[in-house]
C-alpha cells in the first residue's frame, strides 16, 4: 500500500539535533519554503453554476487542486495532546497562517517541544518502551521510532525512514546520553514537516481501478484520508483504529471511510467539533467587520442586564443547541432553525422572559414562545453580536443572512458609502423634528444614491429581525424620549428573504421566526452550510470543480435528511477522497 509524504529525510539531516540555535530555525524555513515552492497554492473563489451530479456529466471524477496545508495551532496542541496523553497541555504557537512558516513560528514550535518534554511526569501515555535511564537498548529505539513515528507521522513508517531515524538517535549518542538522545530525536519528529504538514500525493491506481479520473486527479491514500477524517470530525491526529483502518485497506473504498466517519460522529471529539463550528459559522469569535460575543461593546446604560456571565450564556446556548439538534435529535436543518428549545441560566432567562434556572451557574433546557423564537438566528447571541452599541442593526443582520446563509457574496461599499449610524428616535427631517424606528432610518438613509444597489436586498432581510434589540430582547414597540418627549413607535418587521421559495424569486416574510421557517425550506440555504461544511473538512473555499461533490451531500428539503448525514456525505464525496495534482 503506498503511502503519504515522506518524513523529511533531508530536512532532518540538515537540522542541527543538538541545539535550537537560529540557525536550526532558519533552515526550518528554508527547507519548507522549498518544500511549499513545488505545491501548489489553495485555491480561492465561489462555488456557482448548475451541478452536473456526482461525478459530473463527463463521468469522470473532477476535484480541484488543493495547497499544501499547515496544522492550525488548535489542531498541533490537540495532537500532541493526544500523542502524549496529556489533556493539560497547553501550547504557545504562532498563529501565523500563511503556506510556508514564518521564523517566529519555528522558534515557537521549538519552543512547544521542549515543553512537551518538561512536561514528561505528565504524559499518560507511554512514549518510549523501556527504561530510558538504563543501558542503551536496540530494541527499545526500533520499538520506539516505529510504534512513536506511525503515530506522530500518520503513517507507518518505511524501512529507510526507521534507518534514518535510528540513525539520528546513533549520532546524538555519541555526546548524550541514551536517553537524552531519545529525547532529541523525539522533539525532532514533532517538529518535523511530516507531523506539521499535511502533505497530500495520493496514490498510484491500476487501470482497472474501478473509477473513471480526469487528468491529473489521484485518490489519497488511506493515510491521508485518515488524516483528513480526524481534523475534519476531531481537530486532532487519527487514533489507532483509524490507522489501523488506513493500513489495513478499509479506506481504500468510500465504504470504509463512511463506517469510520460514523465511529468518529459517535465520540463526544466530534461533538466539541460541532460546537466549534457553529460558533465559527454564526462569527461569535468575531471577524476583521466585527467584535467577537464577549467583547461587541453595549451601552451600560440601555442595557444595564449585560454582563459577562450574560455573554457566556449566550456562547453556552448557542453551542449546547447545535449539539442537542446534532446528536440527540433528529439531527435535521430545520430544526436548528426552527426550534423553541433553549439552554438557559438565570440571566438568560430573564432576558427570553421565561421562566429558568435562579443565577449564572445552573443551566436548564426551556421552551421560548413559538412566536417570537424560533431556531438559532433568533437566539441572544447572533443578536447581540450583529447588533450595535445602543441599538439593533437590520443593515448587519440582514449582510450576514445574505452572505453567510445564503452564500451571496456582497462586494465591497463604495468609496462614498454614508458612514453616519442609523439610531432612529428623534431626528431632523426637512428642518423639522420627527420620530423615527430603526427601520424607517434606515430606509431614509440608504434608499438613494450608491446604497440602494445593495441595500434593496439587504434591508428586508434585516427588516424580519425589528423585533429584537442590540442585547436580543423582544420588543413590540421602540421606546424613547425619556421624560421630556416620551415615544412609542410600532414596529414593522415585514420583509423578503431573495432567491428562495419554489420559484426561487424570494419569499415574504413577517418577522424572524416566518424568515427562519423559509430559510429552512431553503435549497439554497442547505447548500451555503454544505459549503462551509466542504470549507471546514478541506480548508479551502469550494470552487467550480467542487459543485458536484456538494450537491451530492446536500439534503434535499423533503428528503428528511439530517446534518450527520450531510457530513458522512462528505466525507464520502470526491473532493474529500480525492486529490488533483498542480500544473507545474
Amino acid at each position: 500500500m503506498e503511502r503519504t509524504a515522506p518524513i523529511g529525510v533531508k530536512f532532518l539531516e540538515k537540522v542541527d539535533l543538538f541545539t535550537a540555535s537560529r540557525r536550526r530555525a532558519t533552515a526550518w524555513v528554508g527547507a519548507l519554503a522549498l518544500a511549499a515552492s513545488g505545491s501548489a497554492a489553495g485555491c480561492v473563489g465561489h462555488a456557482g453554476g448548475g451541478g452536473e451530479g456526482p461525478s459530473g456529466e463527463s463521468g469522470l471524477v473532477d476535484v480541484a487542486p488543493a495547497g499544501m496545508r499547515r496544522m492550525t495551532p488548535e489542531q498541533f496542541t490537540n495532537s500532541m495532546r493526544d500523542l502524549f496523553g496529556d489533556p493539560a497541555l497547553d501550547l504557545d504557537l504562532d498563529a501565523d497562517t500563511g503556506e510556508v512558516i514564518s521564523l517566529l513560528a519555528v522558534d515557537k514550535l521549538n519552543a512547544a517541544a521542549e515543553a512537551i518534554v518538561a512536561r514528561r511526569p505528565s504524559w499518560g501515555t507511554a512514549v518510549f518502551p523501556c527504561d530510558t535511564s538504563g543501558p542503551d537498548d536496540e530494541v527499545c529505539v526500533d520499538d520506539f521510532v516505529r510504534t512513536f513515528g506511525r503515530r506522530a507521522f500518520r503513517h507507518t513508517l518505511d524501512e529507510a525512514e526507521v534507518a534514518m531515524l535510528k540513525g539520528q538517535v546513533s549520532r546524538a549518542r555519541k555526546e548524550q546520553s541514551f536517553e537524552d538522545a531519545l529525547l532529541v530525536v523525539l522533539k525532532t519528529m514533532i517538529q518535523s514537516p511530516g507531523v506539521y504538514y499535511l502533505v497530500e500525493l495520493g496514490r498510484d491506481v491500476d487501470g482497472d481501478g474501478g473509477e473513471a479520473l480526469a487528468s491529473g486527479v489521484r485518490p489519497l491514500t488511506g493515510w491521508e484520508r485518515a488524516a483528513r477524517l480526524s481534523y475534519f470530525l476531531w481537530n486532532t491526529t487519527p487514533d489507532d483504529a483509524l490507522l489501523d483502518a488506513a493500513e489495513s485497506g478499509a479506506l481504500d473504498t468510500a465504504e470504509g471511510v463512511r463506517a469510520q466517519a460514523e465511529r468518529l460522529l459517535s465520540d463526544d471529539r466530534a461533538r466539541a467539533t460541532a460546537r466549534r463550528f457553529f460558533a465559527e459559522w454564526l462569527e461569535l469569535d468575531g471577524t476583521n467587520k466585527h467584535a467577537s460575543l464577549e467583547s461587541a461593546p453595549k451601552s451600560p446604560e440601555i442595557y444595564p442586564e449585560d454582563s459577562p456571565a450574560l455573554r457566556a450564556a449566550m456562547r453556552a446556548e448557542i453551542e449546547a443547541l447545535a449539539e442537542r439538534v446534532l446528536f440527540e435529535g433528529d439531527g435535521r436543518f430545520e430544526t436548528l432553525l426552527t426550534t423553541t428549545d433553549a439552554y438557559v441560566n438565570g440571566p438568560l432567562a430573564a432576558l427570553y422572559g421565561v421562566e429558568g434556572p435562579a443565577g449564572d451557574s445552573e443551566f436548564a433546557w426551556v421552551s421560548l414562545p413559538g412566536d417570537q423564537r424560533a431556531g438559532i438566528f433568533t437566539r441572544a447571541a447572533f443578536l447581540s453580536v450583529f447588533g450595535s452599541i445602543e441599538v439593533k442593526s437590520p443593515i448587519r443582520r440582514g449582510a450576514y443572512i445574505l452572505e453567510e446563509v445564503l452564500c451571496r457574496p456582497l462586494g465591497p461599499p463604495p468609496p462614498n458609502a454614508s458612514d453616519v449610524p442609523v439610531k432612529g428616535g428623534v431626528v431632523e427631517e426637512n428642518g423639522e423634528l420627527v420620530q423615527r424606528t430603526i427601520r424607517q432610518d434606515v430606509e431614509a438613509k440608504t434608499s438613494s444614491g450608491n446604497c440602494v444597489s445593495c441595500h434593496a436586498t439587504i434591508n428586508p432581510i434585516g427588516f424580519a429581525f425589528e423585533q429584537y434589540d442590540a442585547l436580543g430582547r423582544w420588543q413590540s414597540q421602540e421606546t424613547g424620549g425619556g421624560e421630556a418627549a416620551p415615544y412609542a413607535l410600532d414596529i414593522d418587521a415585514r420583509g423578503r428573504l431573495p432567491a428562495v421559495g419554489p420559484d426561487g424569486q424570494g419569499v415574504e416574510v413577517d418577522g424572524a421566526v416566518e424568515m427562519s421557517a423559509a430559510l429552512a425550506a431553503s435549497a439554497a440555504a442547505r447548500a451555503c452550510l454544505t459549503k462551509h461544511l466542504f470549507q471546514t473538512a478541506l480548508r479551502r473555499v469550494p470552487v467550480d470543480q467542487d459543485l458536484a461533490s456538494i450537491e451530492a451531500a446536500t439534503p434535499a428539503p423533503e428528503s428528511g435528511g439530517s446534518l450527520r448525514d450531510l457530513i458522512l456525505d462528505l466525507t464520502t464525496s470526491d473532493a474529500f477522497l480525492h486529490l488533483r495534482q498542480p500544473e507545474e
